[in-house]
């Protein structure tokens, strides 16, 4: 019930100007049901219902685990048969919390029963959950890839889909694993048990895996499974198994198991050097770690208990040991370790660390001594290409290295990981073939930028394009303070980044307060720049643009066109800022009920569009899109048609079949086809169209939405006779300067 009463509200929103609604009426809509809240309800409601006569399969079995398991798994056995036999459990949701010190193999058990029982499952899905942030953007990205798969079954594949907005994500995944249940969710390394509980109290059935330092606060789970350190011999034999030995190195290697307080981990990393080390002994490492600093620098954090600091001391004494040999064999290496350090501990795309073979060579050799980790994504997401392996450092080996590091050394790596970061990131925050790389370098731009470097700026650019406004405006937020705080409220800069955060916050779906945003700027503007420079007119344009989106066409075009006259002034009559304001004051000109001047002002503009920018330019396209949408407005089905048909044909060598613009334009080609009187061409155009727009734009997408809405109303008005008047069907709108 609550999610068909958030479906009912989201689509009269949509519908507003179908239902004639009022804008006060809009406005209280607007407050009380979200765009997200409609997508919410309707994906709760497509799980449990059929609209279109057929729910997509599951798609085939889907893993997204870090790395293979690993193969030196000793002393676990207990553990991992517990684990197994409580998942056998298919009563409801079954979540188990594996919880122990960090490096007492909590996230290897989790990812050996994954592997062991990956054909249970049609999916399984790892999360680091370190905040409550990791934790909606792993699920976000579980609905990209669910979403993906789905739509993508019987297409042909060879298009890139543009992936969900992060909240329409988030629900189509709570939506999937709410309708399912065989899947497996890991979340590893949570430090609030009660981070989960939003998540896991909309969920009936699955499987989910916590691994966490936190031994209580796990009440609402199926049950704990306490992992303590290993035994005396288990540990034995796990070095035995690392690095082999001779029987009068038995001694040596009990002995150093318990220097290394038999944690997996640094067993694991010790062995690794032993065995990589030539002529290293057990003996031999052991006086090594004995000439290490007995006081290290890897301080705990405020809170951390007595048992976290000991675990972090023990990773600290074998780096102290490791770190000697890898300088002496290739410095890189431990340059390389300090520059991890410095970025987030999520993994890493290896373009980060630069390109040169050196640098893959010394990645190669700290791999070989368990320092980190060389991955490649196991699911192929758009974009994960060989080109991006992935460079993963235990948080804890993480944690030791960062806090060694002195103030001035980690200063001087931060600096240098700031320009490598910069230097990989995409050049295009646009071009969707990016978007998976960029979401890949997002923890480290956040970690290792500044929020008013031209990274940043970057990685804003791209959650807007992506479909993250609210991501978007918060960063630019951030942006806009550094700025302030730098430079001052009147600088150049600080006055353009205010700008970009009123744009970003009208883009997050706040229309009003953007207007009132770019209200109170302009003034300053104008203070700064003067009345006729380019970025004050900017400002006008937006302040126009954003008037209209707030509900008021009417002034949005009196705003246009006292901009209009000044622009001409200034830029010049055929500048390209120009002519899109005198596409706006058409556009604004038709939304506010005089569709007749809107086409005549159209008319006046092609030629000059066409003759400046070119016939192709997106500009002109899109002055051709709303001119043809008025013909059809005015009564002329048959001209919209035909114009749109011709649109299309350019569109798609233009811009590509998949590009939005041009789904755009094949909806209005279906709509003004069944306007001019044949509904079942009408029909079957939606019926092709649908599809696309689930496999490009996502299942969730308000335009792929209204496709579905509108291939259910033809499929009436065809079953009913193409001279039966009918209600209107619903039509997207069209946005400023380049509709869609």
């Amino acid at each position: 019930m609550v999610a068909a009463g958030l479906l009912g509200l989201g689509v009269a929103g949509f519908l507003a100007d179908v239902l004639g609604l009022p804008h006060d009426v809009l406005a209280l809509l607007d407050q009380r049901a979200s765009v997200i809240s409609m997508v919410v309800g309707l994906i709760g409601l497509i799980v449990q219902i059929r609209p279109l006569g057929r729910v997509p399969e599951p798609p085939p079995r889907m893993v997204e685990l870090p790395r293979p398991a690993g193969r030196h798994f000793v002393g676990r056995d207990h553990a991992l048969r517990q684990l197994a036999a409580a998942m056998r459990d298919e009563a409801g949701v079954v979540s188990l919390a594996i919880c122990g010190l960090g490096g007492v193999g909590k996230s290897e058990l989790a990812l050996q029963y994954a592997h062991a029982h990956r054909d249970d499952y049609e999916l399984i899905w790892w999360i680091p959950a370190e905040s409550t942030g990791r934790v909606r953007s792993g699920l976000a990205e579980l609905g990209r890839a669910l979403a993906a798969a789905v739509t993508s079954r019987g297409q042909d594949g060879t298009a890139p889909m543009t992936p969900l907005a992060e909240q329409d994500a988030f629900a189509y995944a709570l939506a999937w694993l709410a309708g399912h249940r065989r899947w497996l969710l890991v979340f590893d390394n949570v430090e609030d048990p009660h981070e989960l509980d939003p998540y896991l109290g909309r969920l009936e059935r699955g499987h989910v895996l916590i691994t966490s330092r936190r031994s209580t606060g796990w009440d609402a789970t199926s049950g704990r499974i306490p992992l303590p350190e290993l035994s005396a011999q288990e540990a034995v034999t796990l070095l035995t198994d690392l690095i082999g030995t001779t029987d009068p190195e038995t001694a040596h290697l009990e002995s150093l198991a318990d220097e290394l307080g038999f944690l997996p981990l640094a067993l694991v990393q010790a062995g690794g050097y032993i065995a990589g080390t030539p002529g290293m002994t057990v003996a031999g490492y052991r006086r090594l770690l004995a000439a290490a600093p007995g006081r290290m620098h890897a301080a705990s954090p405020p809170g951390q208990s007595e048992a976290g600091e000991a675990d972090r001391h023990v990773i600290a004494r074998v780096w102290q040991v490791t770190r000697h040999t890898l300088a002496a064999r290739d410095p890189l290496t431990v340059e390389l370790l300090g520059l991890l350090a410095c970025y987030a501990s999520a993994d890493l795309p290896m373009s980060a660390l630069g390109t040169s073979v050196e640098v893959a060579e010394s990645v190669a050799l700290l791999a070989s001594y368990s320092m980190i980790t060389l991955t490649r994504p196991e699911r192929a997401r758009p974009g994960d290409t060989l080109e991006h392996p992935l460079v993963g450092v235990h948080r804890l080996v993480h944690a030791v290295i960062r806090a060694e590091l002195t103030d001035e050394h980690r200063h001087a790596l931060r600096e240098r990981a700031a320009r490598l970061l910069e230097a990989a990131l995409p050049a295009d925050p646009e071009d969707i073939g990016s978007w998976p790389l960029f979401a890949r370098f997002l923890p480290h731009v956040r970690t290792v930028l500044a929020p008013d470097s031209a990274g940043t700026l970057q990685a804003i650019r791209y959650l807007a394009a992506s479909g993250d406004p609210r991501t978007a405006h918060a960063w630019q937020r951030d942006r806009h303070a550094a700025l302030h705080a730098a430079l001052g409220p009147r600088h150049p800069d600080t006055l353009a980044a205010r700008h970009d955060l009123a744009g970003h916050r009208g883009g997050a779906g706040d229309a009003r307060a953007a207007r009132e945003e770019f209200a109170a700027l302009l003034p300053l503007q104008e203070g700064v720049h003067g009345p006729d420079h380019p970025r004050v007119l900017a400002t006008r344009h937006a302040l126009a643009l954003w008037t209209g989106q707030a509900g008021d066409p009417a002034a949005a075009r009196d705003g246009a066109a006292a901009l209009l006259p000044v622009r001409e002034r200034v830029l010049g009559p055929e500048h390209p800022d120009t002519l899109g304001t005198r596409h706006d004051l058409a556009y604004w000109t038709g939304q506010a009920g005089d569709p007749e001047a809107a086409r005549d002002q159209l008319l006046g503009l092609l030629p000059v569009s066409e003759r400046v920018l070119g016939p192709e330019h997106p500009q002109t396209l899109g002055s051709r899109h709303v001119l043809a949408v008025l013909l059809g407005k005015l009564g002329d089905a048959p001209a919209a048609r035909e114009q749109f048909a011709a649109l299309i044909r350019i569109r798609e060598r233009v811009q590509g079949p998949d590009h939005p613009a041009t789904l755009n334009a094949r909806h209005e080609l279906a709509r003004w086809t069944g306007e001019a009187g044949d509904a079942a061409s009408a029909r079957e155009q939606f019926a092709a169209l649908l599809p696309v727009r689930r496999r490009v734009q996502g299942p969730g997408h308000p335009d792929t939405l209204i496709a579905r809405d509108a291939l259910a109303y033809w499929k009436r008005r065809a079953g009913l006779g193409a001279s039966t008047p009918a209600e209107r069907m619903p039509f997207r709108r069209q946005h400023g300067r380049e509709e869609g």
